[in-house]
């Protein structure tokens, strides 16, 4: 199976080693021209959808050049993961971490091939709740001139002056978007040109609401329209109302989620009852003892084998515990630290219940489907990536004496006479100082990965096809309206902010 890997850059403090790469699967929507090819790094392909997808996240502007330095960003993130796979070995926290989303997306697919394999829905239940509850959506621009709660009538009628003036110019031959980003008062959509996320009613205050729902598509508003945080000028972009074809899907899940938790509950408990389970409370209170040292000590060979909770197909150990303890985070640490005997047996129940559905899974040769094998392989590749990262992190703050003491004869003067023994690890400290430095922020870091991408480059066949960046630049065009977002004011690097739906 295929699958992509793309990149959010983001920085972190001045401690940190090499800012996190956080890796997402990208999610194509598949078909012409979408699944054309771009680039191909080996036997990987990089399609115009997973292409537009990556750019539409980073905010990229809509003209071939971004394409073109976003499509040497996949290619780089490409290489690093094939270098990753070739030169990272997992740790035993790494390992663990694979075992456990593998036995959570083997779980969810057991959930859905046997717990849940006899809920569903009526028909003519589905079609009912579409009826009652999917309404018409408009998509709109707006300009808002603001008035504060506490201004006076003079200024509230020079913002009504200012506001008839806007509404002339937008009925006449002026852009609105250029309107909306020179005049509006409203941060969240002025800088989109003044377009709005599509909203239906309920979801906005309800004079805005009222205009957008009246109003023309395609057609300014013909009336300034007065609301709490001050006037506005409308312009009803689009209308729609959703097929009950494109939200089947979401409504079934919707109405089967109460009978799956409901059956799932009862196929859970039949499970706790027919295994036999048992708890030990005295290793229990060993495991207490051990967490509540500061900080935890960790866990003797012996202490290891304690059983913590036995049950038909199979146990759970202090040493499985205090191993799982180690990969999570210092808050969740705390968290479990805290945790007495009766709240750590309600932990470890839920704990048998999981190796008990891991178990049945099993037994009836659950096997994951494309999409969650696909899921695992992502996971995967962005735990190697992260690791190998850190990695090249490590060793780019890494300074041998060589470097500190040329640095040392070149500041002579500085040191005042001092050996160079004496100043030898304050150097370092400085040198450290300075690469870490260096290393901060989303262009160090686009740095690393090409620098990782450079030193692979030449063992792997790599190619462009330029010829399709104008069908990348159409789906992201689409991309941007989808997200309520002015295309023409897209920079590279700026997230999308949604609009306040209250407060438009």
């Amino acid at each position: 199976m295929l699958h992509r890997l793309s990149v959010r850059l983001s920085a972190l403090g001045a401690r940190a080693l090499l800012a996190a790469f956080v890796l997402v699967a990208a999610a194509c929507k598949g078909g012409e021209p979408e699944e054309a090819v771009v680039a191909k790094v080996g036997d990987e392909e990089i399609t115009v959808g997973e292409v537009a997808d990556y750019m539409a996240r980073s905010g990229y502007g809509l003209n071939e050049d971004d394409v073109s330095k976003a499509v040497d960003e996949m290619i780089h993130l490409e290489l690093v993961r094939l270098r990753a796979r070739e030169r990272y070995t997992p740790t035993r926290i790494d390992s663990l971490q694979m075992k456990e989303w593998t036995e959570i997306l083997t779980i969810n697919q057991f959930r859905e091939d046997v717990v849940w394999a006899d809920v569903e829905v009526d028909e003519a239940k589905l079609k009912e709740w579409y009826d009652e509850n999917v309404s018409e959506e408009t998509q709109a621009r707006h300009i808002l001139v603001g008035v504060e709660p506490t201004a006076t009538d003079a200024e509230r009628s020079a913002a009504r002056q200012e506001a008839d003036s806007l509404l002339r110019l937008a009925q006449g031959d002026a852009d609105f978007a250029e309107l909306a980003r020179e005049h509006s008062d409203d941060p969240g959509s002025g800088q989109n040109g003044g377009m709005l996320p599509w909203f239906g009613k309920g979801q906005m205050v309800e004079p805005f609401e009222n205009a957008a729902f009246e109003g023309k598509a395609g057609e300014v508003y013909p009336e300034v329209v007065e609301t709490q945080f001050g006037f506005h000028v409308i312009k009803v972009e689009d209308r729609r109302r959703p097929s009950f074809e494109d939200l089947r899907e979401q409504i079934e899940e919707q109405l089967m989620q109460p009978q799956r938790t409901e059956v799932e509950q009862a196929y859970i408990t039949g499970l706790m009852e027919n295994s036999g389970v048992e708890f030990y409370e005295s290793n229990i209170d060993t495991l207490i003892v051990i967490l509540d040292a500061e900080p935890a000590r960790p866990v003797t060979g012996e202490q290891r084998a304690l059983e913590l909770a036995t049950f038909r197909a199979g146990s759970i150990t202090l040493g499985e515990i205090w191993d799982l303890y180690e990969t999570v985070p210092r808050a969740n640490q705390r968290a479990i630290e805290a945790l007495d005997q009766t709240q750590m047996i309600q932990a470890m129940a839920s704990l048998v219940q999981q190796r008990l559905l891991i178990h049945e899974a099993r037994t009836k040769n659950t096997e994951l489907d494309s999409t969650r094998q696909g899921q695992i392989d992502d996971r995967v590749d962005q735990l190697y990536m992260e690791s190998y990262l850190r990695q090249v992190g490590r060793a780019q703050l890494e300074v041998p004496d060589s470097i500190v003491q040329r640095y040392y004869d070149e500041h002579r003067e500085f040191y005042s006479g001092q050996p160079f023994d004496a100043v030898r690890e304050q150097i370092r400290d400085v040198l450290v100082s300075q690469r870490m430095e260096a290393l901060q922020g989303p262009d160090a870091e686009r740095r690393v990965v090409a620098a990782v991408a450079d030193s692979h480059a030449s063992r792997v066949g790599i190619e462009r096809h330029e010829d399709r960046y104008a069908d990348v630049l159409a789906v992201l065009r689409e991309r941007y309206e989808e997200m309520g977002r002015d295309p023409e004011a897209a920079e590279p690097g700026a997230e999308a902010e949604p609009a306040d739906a209250q407060t438009p």
